[in-house]
């Protein structure tokens, strides 16, 4: 029995004083800051002058035969277009004019929003017959249509809000009134108002 006692004492001192695992900080980018405290508690703190959500995305527009589905163009792959960047100091690049092989269904349109890019889609080959127009955006949302050719531009900026002026029907929301209620609601609300009136009465003496 004491034999037993003393292997049992033994193996708790050993797991009291085995140390604790070791994490190892390959991971953590050269430009954190680790920080350690009396307690020993470590803190990493990122570098605050890195951005890493800001990626710079190629301008790519990816042509599907079929439809857009729930999240993403069915079919299969018809074209892709790698397009080039508008000028460092600004201004608009040259409109270019791409023909399909056979009608499209659906398309991605990737970029920076920096870029100012656009596609106008055309119903028939050499950009005749405009139907609609698809803006670049930083994510690879499916567009709907039905197009024989494309003509893409970059370098275009933002609409100025100023510019736009208010919503035709701005002045026109703003001027709404509220009309009559009905006779249910008057009815609802002058009960609500004797129910109340007679949980007063009751209350006083």
């Amino acid at each position: 029995m004491r034999q037993t006692r003393r292997v049992a004492s033994l193996l708790i001192c050993l797991l009291v004083g085995a140390p604790a695992a070791i994490h190892g900080l390959s991971d953590v980018p050269a430009s954190a800051e680790i920080q350690e405290d009396t307690a020993g508690q470590v803190t990493i703190n990122d570098d605050p002058t890195s951005n890493t959500t800001d990626t710079q995305l190629s301008i790519s527009a990816t042509i599907f035969s079929g439809v857009p589905g729930p999240r993403e163009c069915r079919g299969s792959v018809m074209a892709t277009l790698d397009v080039a960047p508008p000028p460092a100091g600004g201004g608009r690049t040259a409109a270019a004019c791409y023909n399909l092989p056979s009608p499209a269904g659906c398309g991605n349109f990737v970029a920076n929003k920096a870029d100012g890019c656009e596609a106008r889609l055309f119903a028939e080959p050499n950009c005749a017959m405009y139907t609609n127009t698809a803006v670049f955006i930083p994510e690879p949302r499916a567009v709907g249509g039905r197009w024989r050719s494309i003509s893409v531009q970059c370098g275009i900026p933002p609409p100025d809000p100023d510019s736009l002026g208010k919503p035709p029907l701005a002045d026109l929301m703003t001027n709404v009134k509220k009309g009559p209620k009905s006779a249910r609601a008057r009815r609802s609300a002058a009960d609500a108002v004797d129910a109340a009136a007679a949980a007063a009465a009751a209350v006083l003496p």
